[in-house]
């Protein structure tokens, strides 16, 4: 058997072979720790750090004081402060950090920090911080406000007028860990004024330029190298402990290591907060929607970090994957007290699809009409207009996979072989829901990637890319690209270690884009190499390269496959005439033309992916324990250049679905956490994951590599509203808030009888 990159990396994972941050060890490494306040709102009033410095074994202890240049950071606007400086807005905000050469001592020197606090009142309610009088989350803000996306499409009190049946309702989803693995971790060293960074990370080029600029450093002294990576989901997207790694470092002129415990973890770093939606659709007697109106309300934390983005999303999506003439859409990003909001595997798409697929569901009940029926007369067509401003512009295959899903569960004949009341305290239903999901960043926003690719004299390829691999298959689905197009084995592709010193950025692992993007990068590179060689094998089969195939590791004319040159002998004679074995290539996302549409966001999408999930659920009316047993779900990839991989996509996203459907919840009680340790956090085990089908569909995207597109993050998307609708046809209660815990259902239950 070959040992293909694929099976490398997945035997150094179940063997103990990988190496992730926390393995690094480098001589002279010091232990770092970060102080933490007391409150999630108060004054420091004192900061004394001389008894903890005084502390044998502690080689630095560090504050806002001690920062060489810059005192804030953030993605999109830098009013995060890297150290507090007089106040702390939240039970994550870092007062100081120390290093020592064990973690006792390093514990020793944070309770030794002598810091008094007085306590601000803060807000911890964003629909109260929406208000105009109240609290503000800072000192420097004047508005709670961070963020307020508008879209007004067509007429929106038209629409409401002309329909015959309006669905109106509020809904809530919760806060969520992401739950990775492998907590925040970096290591960092100083080699004269090189400072080198290895970090459990999603974009390591961007976190290099982030550290560079908050240090005071020309980017080309900072180098950022990433070992394996033990899940993101997006809470890796960010800066975490990178920059205060690199001063602690700096300050002791040895390595140092961070590693955030798992309960430093969850009060600290970015969650998938809380949203609260006031939803309206109108439809005409037959099912067109005429109108939509959206009123969202997101909870970022006190900082912006990457949440008024995540509200963009959720506006642009608001409407669900259907053409809808009139909208009115306002969705908020609005600063508290609580736990810092940011993204999740979904970005926002698993809080609005949630919205918009149960008031689906509560408008065909309105309507009387099948919920898979309306889905279909109204799902999004090539050439609607969205109320974004973008234009579906190549044949989606939405309606495609609520057919198959549809047909798939045997939908239609429900009734038939569906056992609704298998027992006395037991009902059973079904539900759908569709939704899409946007690929990339978005218009008007750095989205590019890159990739060098390398042919050797023997035939095999070493390929560079800087896409950060976070245990989702990244490395494999890569590498077989390379190989299907030079016509090697995948064994014969070594993908190059992940050092922003040799390989070219590829953005931030995340938005669905790694595949498109770096699929149509590798392709550039690759198909430069491709042409040399065909143009040589030409001269020497005397043939056309037109009429040549490249496959199995040789060159042959496709008439006459007697005439062949291997591959190895090709590639060694290419190399000694100067011919290309070595290509960079270049991908940016594609959008229309400027002028062409009529933007409402000023950064909204051009390229989608689109999924349907039908959900069979089983619920206990006496306990209001839900129990799924199995989700259909039809996923539309463009072109599936991994089917194995894609596989797993789903199954993973229906785990994490199942969660937020039912589990999971970051409780918090005016900015504290309440369940703040792992143990207190409920997510589903392995035996609550229901049976999964998976369907692939395929209506390739022209701009995408041979067609495909992202399948990442709407594997997720429409797992919880599926679950819920499920619900509502099982026992005839509608539940509009997650998670859907027994305490909820029976409430619902009690609510229906009285």
């Amino acid at each position: 058997m070959r040992k293909s990159e694929e099976f490398k990396d997945l035997k150094a994972k179940v063997t103990g072979e990988a190496q992730f941050t926390s393995d690094i060890q480098l001589p002279g490494m010091l232990v770092g720790k970060a102080l933490y306040p007391s409150y999630p709102r108060a004054r420091i009033m004192k900061l004394d750090t001389s008894a903890a410095k005084a502390i044998p074994g502690v080689l630095a202890v560090v504050t806002h004081r001690d920062l060489p240049h810059a005192k804030f950071y953030g993605p999109i606007a830098k009013d995060q402060p890297i150290f507090a400086i007089d106040e702390v807005h939240y039970i994550g905000d870092m007062v100081g950090a120390v290093a020592a050469i064990t973690e006792e001592i390093a514990d020793q020197a944070l309770n030794a920090i002598d810091v008094a606090y007085e306590p601000i009142e803060g807000i911890f309610d964003a629909e109260e911080a929406l208000r105009t009088s109240s609290i503000l989350a800072r000192r420097d803000l004047t508005s709670n406000i961070l963020a307020h996306h508008s879209i007004r499409h067509g007429d929106v009190e038209r629409g409401f007028s002309e329909s015959s049946v309006i669905a109106r309702q509020s809904y809530r989803t919760q806060c969520v860990e992401h739950l990775f693995l492998e907590t925040e971790s970096v290591v960092a060293e100083w080699d004269g004024d090189i400072l080198t960074l290895y970090i459990s990370g999603q974009d390591p080029h961007s976190d290099r330029n982030q550290v560079a600029e908050a240090m005071g450093l020309p980017t080309n002294r900072v180098r950022v190298i990433y070992p394996y990576v033990g899940g993101g989901f997006g809470g890796k997207e960010e800066m975490n402990v990178q920059i205060q790694t690199a001063l602690l470092a700096l300050k002791t002129s040895r390595p140092v290591k961070f590693i955030r415990s798992r309960e430093e973890s969850l009060h600290t770093h970015i969650k998938r907060q809380s949203v609260v939606f006031q939803y309206a659709t109108a439809a005409k007697a037959d099912g067109t929607l005429t109108a939509v109106k959206v009123v969202a309300v997101g909870d970022s934390g006190p900082y912006s970090n990457l949440h008024p983005a995540v509200m963009s999303c959720i506006a642009e999506l608001a409407c669900g994957p259907y053409k809808v003439p009139n909208a009115q859409i306002d969705a908020f990003s609005v600063a508290t007290n609580n736990l810092l909001g940011g993204g999740m595997r979904g970005f926002g798409s698993p809080e609005i699809a949630y919205a918009y697929e149960l008031n689906m569901d509560f408008l065909a009940a309105k309507l009387g009409m099948d919920p898979v029926e309306l889905r279909l007369k109204n799902g999004l067509e090539k050439g609607t207009i969205m109320p974004s401003g973008a234009c579906i512009s190549h044949d989606p295959g939405l309606k495609e996979t609520i057919r198959q899903a549809a047909e798939s569960a045997q939908w239609f004949t429900r009734e038939k072989w569906l056992d609704r009341k298998p027992e006395p305290r037991l009902r059973r239903g079904i539900g759908i829901a569709s939704v899409w999901h946007p690929v990339g960043i978005g218009r008007n926003l750095e989205d590019h990637s890159g990739a060098t690719v390398e042919m050797f004299p023997d035939g095999t390829v070493l390929l560079s890319t800087g896409t950060a691999d976070l245990g989702q298959g990244t490395v494999a689905t890569q590498a077989s690209l390379v190989a299907t197009e030079l016509g090697i084995d995948i064994s014969d592709v070594r993908i190059n270690p992940l050092n922003t010193d040799f390989v070219p950025s590829a953005g931030v692992t995340a938005a669905s884009r790694s595949t498109y993007m770096m699929g149509n990068a590798i392709l550039d590179a690759t198909r430069q190499i491709r042409e040399s060689l065909l143009g040589l094998a030409s001269e020497i089969l005397e043939a056309n390269p037109a009429e040549l195939v490249l496959a199995d590791k040789r060159v042959w004319v496709k008439e006459y496959p007697e005439r062949f040159i291997e591959l190895s002998k090709l590639s060694n004679q290419a190399n000694f005439m100067n011919k290309r074995l070595r290509a960079e290539g270049f991908s940016e996302m594609w959008h229309p033309p400027e002028g062409q549409l009529d933007f409402k966001l000023p950064n909204p999408h051009s390229v989608f992916a689109f999924a349907t999930d039908i959900a069979q659920v089983l619920v206990d009316i006496e306990t209001g324990l839900v129990t799924v047993e199995k989700i259909w779900a039809a996923h539309d990839v463009g072109r599936a250049m991994n089917r194995k991989a894609i596989e797993g996509q789903i199954e993973g996203g229906i785990a994490q679905g199942v969660g937020y459907a039912l589990y999971e919840n970051l409780q918090q009680e005016r900015g504290r956490l309440i369940n703040s340790k792992l143990s207190m956090y409920i997510a589903p085990m392995v035996h609550e994951v229901p049976e999964i089908e998976p369907i692939i569909v395929e209506f390739p995207v022209p701009s995408g590599p041979n067609g495909a597109t992202g399948v990442g993050e709407p594997t997720l998307t429409p797992v919880a509203p599926a679950i819920s609708n499920a619900i509502a046809d099982a026992v005839g209660v509608r539940f509009t808030q997650i998670p859907m815990t027994p305490e909820r259902v029976l409430n619902g239950l009690r609510s229906k009888e009285s």
